[in-house]
């Protein structure tokens, strides 16, 4: 399978996924489809197409299937780091559009349908204010230019942090950062 075609599939997963957790629909961004609620949204590479909460959605999703994800460059300090790569795509998309940035990855050899799901310090408070997300894995990792990413297994996410919760410490984040402004 070529690589476009690997990311239109894990797009979709990925967006099936969100519906199921949010019980709103989300669809992949297809440039001149028409597909999202409004320009703003086409930012990301998923986006909330569901009537209800579209417009209020404030989250922005980007998705990254890769061979290979080496979380040891982020130690070494190599610059062409893929998650740091991944990470500054979604956090750029997401400021562009004001909201707050969610990466999904992964990589070949993992489980089916189970990816990473990634966010930062501010995002990651409402999940660990779900105790039983502690009893699965997961990592926090220090970055030189966006503080902490908090990297999950998304069926933790998904058993136990509910979307509700997400959506509204993301509003939460973008009010004391418009605030700050």
């Amino acid at each position: 399978m070529n690589s476009k075609r690997k990311g239109d599939k894990f797009e979709r997963a990925i967006a099936k996924w969100f519906t199921e957790w949010s019980g709103y629909k989300f669809e992949r961004n297809r440039a001149g489809s028409g597909a999202w609620h409004s320009n703003k949204d086409s930012t990301s590479d998923l986006t909330c197409t569901d009537e209800k909460h579209a417009h209020r959605c404030k989250i922005s999703i980007e998705c990254k299937n890769y061979k290979d994800i080496k979380f040891e460059h982020i130690l070494l300090g190599n610059k062409n780091c893929d998650i740091l790569k991944f990470w500054e795509q979604a956090y750029k998309d997401a400021k562009r559009s004001n909201k707050v940035p969610i990466l999904c990855m992964r990589y070949n050899s993992m489980p089916k349908g189970e990816f990473f799901f990634v966010v930062g310090n501010a995002l990651a408070q409402i999940i660990f204010a779900y105790p039983p997300v502690m009893a699965y894995p997961f990592m926090t990792i220090s970055t030189p230019n966006h503080g902490d990413l908090n990297i999950f297994m998304a069926s933790a996410i998904f058993k136990t942090v509910p979307y509700k919760a997400i959506h509204k410490q993301a509003k939460f984040i973008l009010r004391e950062r418009n605030e700050d402004a």
